[in-house]
This record gives structure tokens, sequence and C-alpha cells, in this order.
């Protein structure tokens, strides 16, 4: 009987499996697929990453240039248009009321007195400052009481933002106060209080509100920038809002990543101009450019490559 060779076994038998010169050919085809989709993978997660990082600093720039300027637009406003109104805080401190200038500013923050101190102000950054009523309530002082106390009585409050040792606005057609309420509560003096911080300096010496009285709190903010918060990478700065609250200044973190801020003011004609070449003329500013520098980490879990993703905004604001 003869074996079966090579030569004499059927078709099918013959071409059966791969060379060895086959299999690498297929294995190296195979890897050159599979290189090419990672590499996509990869640029496409790269993209994602890149795009996130840009809207990230893109919204922050949003919403600190929404909540810069709805303060700046909100300086020197008053409930009533009173021409004058009187300033019984204590201090000589930017929260004070300066002839109806609801803003002020300065090109290095740590010459604010008083300076934030948590966090303090970065070296070298200026600060602006706004100053003005905010949510305004009518018929919260009882029309035609007197000021028992030197301080008018209140009905029922409402949600106006307003606590026990906040700043308060109150005024009505012939008179306008700013100073530290005691209490804010039902059938009680809105008196000012006797010491806190920053306290007042005086009673209110008021007369009787009559019915057109409004209330407001008296929102005086100071933003800067400070070292970032709990968690941040050592060297962030964020930026910040200080405020009098409760008988604190305290320091509002809105912002993280901010690694600049430029502030110009417009006094006339059409150049913007530091703080300190403002001077005193702070009422004749009309008109604020603010430029941020935000930046965000695309690979925050790289502590060795970080890659920053840096960029610049600005925006410009008119005065009211």
């Amino acid at each position: 009987m003869t074996s079966p060779t090579p030569s004499n076994l059927p078709s099918r038998l013959r071409q059966a499996g791969l060379t060895l010169v086959e299999l690498m050919v297929a294995m190296l085809l195979g890897l050159v697929v599979i290189g090419a989709v990672v590499s996509v993978l990869l640029s496409s997660r790269q993209s994602y990453t890149t795009n996130n990082g840009l809207s990230q600093v893109q919204d922050n720039a949003r919403i600190a240039f929404e909540l810069m300027a709805r303060d700046i637009r909100q300086a020197g406003s008053s409930p009533c248009g009173n021409g004058t109104v009187n300033d019984v805080l204590g201090g000589s401190g930017w929260y004070r009321w300066v002839n109806g200038a609801g803003l002020f500013g300065v090109d290095n923050a740590n010459a604010l007195a008083p300076a934030p101190t948590v966090p303090a102000p970065a070296a070298n950054m200026p600060a602006i400052v706004t100053r003005g009523a905010g949510q305004v309530s009518a018929n919260l002082i009882t029309a035609g009481t007197a000021c028992a106390a030197n301080a008018p009585m209140i009905n029922a409050p409402t949600d106006v933002g307003i606590g026990a040792n906040d700043l308060v606005f109150a005024c009505d057609g012939t008179q306008a106060y700013i100073y530290q309420t005691a209490a804010f509560n039902a059938g009680l003096p809105l008196a000012a209080v006797g010491t806190g911080t920053p306290g007042n300096s005086s009673q209110l010496g008021c007369s009787s509100f009559s019915s057109s009285a409004y209330v407001a709190p008296y929102q005086a903010y100071a933003w800067y920038l400070g070292a970032a918060g709990a968690g941040a990478q050592t060297g962030t700065l964020s930026l910040y809002r200080a405020h009098y609250t409760g008988n604190a200044l305290v320091s509002d973190e809105i912002i993280r990543g901010v690694t600049n801020l430029q502030v110009a003011y417009l006094t006339s004609g059409t150049n913007f101009v530091s703080a300190a070449t403002v001077g005193a003329s702070w009422n004749a500013v009309n008109a604020v450019r603010l430029t941020l520098t935000l930046q965000t980490r695309t690979n925050p879990n790289n502590n060795t490559n970080p890659e920053p993703l840096v960029r610049t905004f600005d925006t410009t604001i008119r005065v009211r």
C-alpha cells in the first residue's frame, strides 16, 4: 500500500494552515491597524480634554465678568436718590460711602484698608471696590414711628438678605443712613449696633421715616486675587470678593485659577488709566475695563506635565 505524499494529497488538504512568513505578515498588518486605531483614540481624547479645559476657562471668565459687572453697575446706587447719605459706620476703610462714589480702586490690593486676611491679597495685583444698595424692599419700616433709640421700627421682615449685624441702607425722600444694624426682627428697632465690626461711629439721629421709606442691604465689595482655597495646587490664585457680614470681614472664593487681574478706568476722553491716575476723581469714572487671565490644567492627574491651558479675556463695563 502506497503512503500518501504531498504530491498526491487532495488540493484542499495541501492548502491547510499558514506558513511562518504569512503569519508574520498578518500580525504586522494587525499591529498597523491597531496602532492607527489607538492613535485616533488618543488624538480624540486629547482634543476632548483641550476643548473641555477651554470651555472651563471660558465659563469661569463669563461668571467672573457677570458678577463683577453687576456690582460695578450697581455701584453708587441709592434707593431713594438722596443727595446726602449719612454713613455712620465706624473706621475709615474702603467700605465707607464717600461722596456717593460707588467705585474705588487701588493698583496694589495690599493697600486696601482694612486688608482681607483670609486669604491675603496677592502681591502687586490690583483691587476694585464697589459700594451701593442691594435688593430694595418697601414697607419694612413702620411709617411715622419715632426713631426709638435713634432707629426706626420695622414691620415683619421678608427675605431681603439682611441679618443681625449686617450693614444696612435705610432711607426715605428726606434722609438716608448707612450703618451696622444690631438686629433684624419684627417689632424691634432697626437699631445701630453699639459695638461690632466695623461698628458705628455714632447713633443715627434720624427723624420719623415716611411711608416712602426703603430698606436694602448695603453692599460694599472688594474684588482681589488671593491664594486658592483647600485642595488647590500650590501657587494657584483665585478671584475673591471681600465684604462685611455678621460682625466679620469675609472673603468668598469666586473663581479658581485666575493668574492675573488688570483693572483700568475711563474718566474722560478715550484712554483708560490706572487707579493712581484717577486719584480722587472717582465720581468721574464712567467705564471700567477688566482683564482676566485664567489657567487650567488639561491633564490634572499628571503632576510632572500639567499641560496648562492659559487664556486671557477682557470686557468693558459702563458705569451707571
